[in-house]
């Protein structure tokens, strides 16, 4: 999404891209006068709940009605939901100082990648190697900390993902004990939680590549937690990541580890540990702006 927001934007917003501007009519139902209706809604709503902590401008809140495909209540209840959520988990949403140590450790090894360029069907990808870091010296909390951080600076950057959604391919390789014992049934509830209940962003595929056989144990806690919809868009693949990826990504935007053509997983992670870097007054700040605004 824009990195400067201001309130008039979302009201007067037209797509740069006239592909996405008819995708969001034929999927979420979006018109500009329901846009605005809606939008009024909403802003009626935020007023009479001035005490919220978290302050959500025309920007932020398109986004919520995009989630909801602008059914007014269930954006209510999201944007609600929202605000307890990362109230109740601190550990998250919360000291996100980029130059901590311990959260400059984890954007170095790279647990949270967007891969550059879109899937054949214009979604963004998001690599997630979740195995990556070791479990007896990275918190659990920290590695979900500096996903959430990745993910609200891409959001920020590209408000296709609000239409289009974003495929999640998890890369279980290396996985050990020592990371299934980080992965208790609360914090398991906790990241299903932020994925169907309270993030704005539809997720459109979850794909859990270089599973081990006994994976299926993990994935169930997982899967008790999830709604139907969300079950339904998860897949359990006994091969490689780099098979999934080829079948998803075009070659000029596939990583070289992968055999495609495009960035190196390096210089994939450079970047965006750049990027979170150079957004440090944000993070720091983030109580005084609006989800995935600046």
């Amino acid at each position: 999404m824009c990195g400067l927001c201001n309130e008039s934007s979302a009201e007067m917003s037209e797509y740069a891209d006239e592909e996405l501007s008819v995708q969001a009519e034929r999927e979420l139902g979006e018109t500009e006068k329901k846009r605005l209706g809606a939008l009024e809604a909403v802003r009626e709503w935020l007023g009479e709940n001035e005490e919220l902590t978290v302050r959500f401008d025309d920007d932020s809140v398109l986004w919520f009605l995009r989630a909801r495909k602008f059914d007014v209540d269930k954006t209510v209840a999201c944007m609600k939901n929202f605000v307890e959520f990362r109230s109740s988990v601190p550990e998250w949403y919360s000291d996100r100082d980029p130059l901590k140590p311990e959260i400059q450790e984890l954007l170095s090894i790279g647990v949270f990648l967007p891969i550059p360029g879109k899937d054949k069907k214009g979604r963004k990808i998001v690599l997630i190697r979740s195995c990556i870091h070791d479990p007896y010296k990275h918190k659990q909390d920290d590695v979900f900390k500096v996903m959430n951080m990745v993910l609200d600076l891409l959001c920020r950057e590209d408000e296709s993902i609000s239409v289009k959604g974003v495929v999640a391919i998890i890369d279980m390789k290396g996985v050990s004990l020592g990371h299934a014992m980080q992965m208790t049934p609360s914090m398991i509830r906790k990241a299903v939680n932020s994925w169907q209940d309270v993030t704005p962003i539809r997720t459109k595929a979850m794909h859990y590549v270089n599973a081990p056989l006994n994976v299926h144990v993990v994935l169930n806690i997982f899967k008790r937690f999830m709604k139907e919809k969300l079950r339904n868009r998860l897949a359990s693949h006994r091969g490689n990541v780099a098979s999934i990826m080829q079948d998803l990504i075009q070659p000029d935007h596939l990583p070289v580890e992968f055999g495609g053509r495009g960035p190196t997983i390096p210089d994939i992670i450079d970047d965006w540990k750049d990027r979170v870097v150079r957004a440090a007054g944000w993070f720091v700040d983030e109580d005084k702006h609006g989800p995935f605004s600046g």
